[in-house]
């Protein structure tokens, strides 16, 4: 079904929460129900991100979450980002609870804004469609029967597997290109879909050209997937790719 027009048009609609389907280590996952006034409908997913300043059991099931975040060591993916309100930079400087709030919005400013350059640049990501309240509202990979399963999770026989770490490969060159560096990659944070590989949960995505860490990172994320790919009989030299990312984030490619 084609569905940009409930993305897209400005017409009236409705959005129906219709309960959570995945939870992650500062996020859950919430499948939406969009509804257009002549009943066109579609699927969304509702990433929102858990408040740290809540933590009780009761509270968190009373906004609709299961547990508490838990991330940790996020300063190294902040490197680069801009907080451009006075106030907020010396709220966090000084580390206070409004600091620690404005350092949690960031990530899912981040997201959105990385979900909209790597849509841009052609990369295999969920489109977004609207920066939330607490989260961010995109596209959902799956049909009403089943989300999209991890890369891990598919099942996938060694030609599956062989044409994912092709599909990877190419996404990774046009995130290289954007100047974007996933910076958690996993078999985990990737989805199998109808013979297509996608590519999720980018909060702590990060900017080549203002983080320092950036190429560490990449070579980091190669590393983790080439072992799976290895470990499935499929080459994935996660050296040479990085190279040829290397000359193509750099514009020599």
């Amino acid at each position: 079904m084609d569905t940009a027009w409930l993305i897209a048009d400005p017409e009236p609609y409705e959005d129906f929460d219709l309960g959570p389907f995945k939870t992650g280590k500062e996020a859950e996952v919430f499948l939406v129900e969009r509804i257009a006034p002549d009943g066109r409908s579609c699927l969304l997913a509702h990433k929102r991100y858990r408040p740290r300043t809540v933590t009780s059991k009761g509270e968190l099931e009373a906004l609709g979450f299961q547990r508490a975040a838990d991330f940790v060591n996020d300063r190294v993916y902040r490197d680069g980002h801009v907080i451009r309100n006075s106030r907020d930079r010396r709220a966090v400087a000084k580390k206070t609870r409004h600091g620690r709030e404005v350092l949690h919005r960031g990530w899912p400013d981040n997201e959105y804004d990385m979900l909209v350059r790597l849509a841009a640049a052609g990369v295999m990501v969920p489109y977004p469609v609207a920066r939330t309240a607490d989260g961010v509202l995109m596209q959902y990979i799956g049909d009403r029967s089943m989300a999209a399963p991890r890369l891990a999770r598919a099942g996938l026989d060694r030609d599956g597997v062989t044409r994912a770490a092709a599909q990877l490969v190419e996404n990774l060159y046009r995130m290289a290109g954007a100047g974007i560096v996933h910076a958690d990659l996993s078999v985990y944070n990737l989805l199998w879909w109808d013979d297509a590989l996608w590519i999720i949960d980018l909060p702590q995505a990060v900017d080549i050209g203002t983080n320092g860490q950036a190429f560490d990172f990449l070579h980091r994320d190669l590393l983790n997937v080439a072992a799976w790919f290895h470990s499935r009989s499929v080459d994935f030299d996660p050296e040479a790719v990085f190279a040829d990312l290397l000359a193509a984030a750099t514009g020599r490619s």
